[in-house]
């Protein structure tokens, strides 16, 4: 009987220590894979998976009655260490691209904001409103093609959706056509060297 209960015990055993190895050499992957150190993950997989073959095999060897049991272990934990692996990565991928999103998006509103910045002078402060009355004079081709501008691109902006991947390509050219009918006004109305 203690026999019997010996090959039991040393196949749990071998299922664990094969499970550890397996989990511990996801884990450091992982960890590597998030700080982008593609050398530390290559080296960690490696000599893990040499760790967790040699425990296999060392536990194949030494309990031959329980190689069914062990194999299934061996074969279960390094498919699911890689399915965890994989899932990991693709979600470190989108983490990535939507944070590239959020920062070309920013800088595009940063873009829009500064023109507006530059126009709200023209608007509010007397002194340079007498100076070029040109900039206000929805008459003028220019000008009318500004405040076109402006208004297309807050229209898009307000419609840029925050879960869209792209980065608003739409909005992007129209805030790229308000800076340049910004720079065509100015000139228009003499005020382009003004600074």
């Amino acid at each position: 009987m203690p026999a019997l209960l010996a090959v039991p015990l040393q196949a749990a055993l071998a299922v664990v220590v094969i499970c550890a190895l397996t989990g511990l050499t996801a884990f450091a992957v992982s960890r590597c894979l998030a700080k982008d150190d593609r050398d530390g993950a290559f080296w960690y997989g490696f000599t893990g998976g040499f760790a967790s073959l040699g425990a296999i095999t060392g536990a194949l060897v030494l309990v031959p009655a329980a190689a069914p049991v062990i194999g299934l272990a061996g074969t279960l934990s390094v498919g699911l260490a890689g399915g965890w692996l994989w899932r990991g990565e693709q979600e470190r991928v989108a983490r990535r691209r939507r944070t590239q999103v959020e920062h070309a998006r920013a800088a595009l509103r940063a873009r829009h904001e500064s023109v507006l910045q530059r126009w709200v002078s023209y608007e509010l402060d007397p002194a340079v409103a007498i100076d070029y009355p040109d900039m206000t004079n929805l008459k003028r081709p220019e000008t009318a093609q500004l405040v076109r501008s402006m208004r297309n691109a807050a229209a898009l902006r307000e419609q840029s959706p925050e879960n869209d991947d792209t980065g608003a390509p739409g909005y992007e050219a129209a805030v790229r056509e308000l800076e340049t009918a910004f720079e065509k006004a100015e000139r228009a109305a003499g005020a382009r060297t003004r600074k």
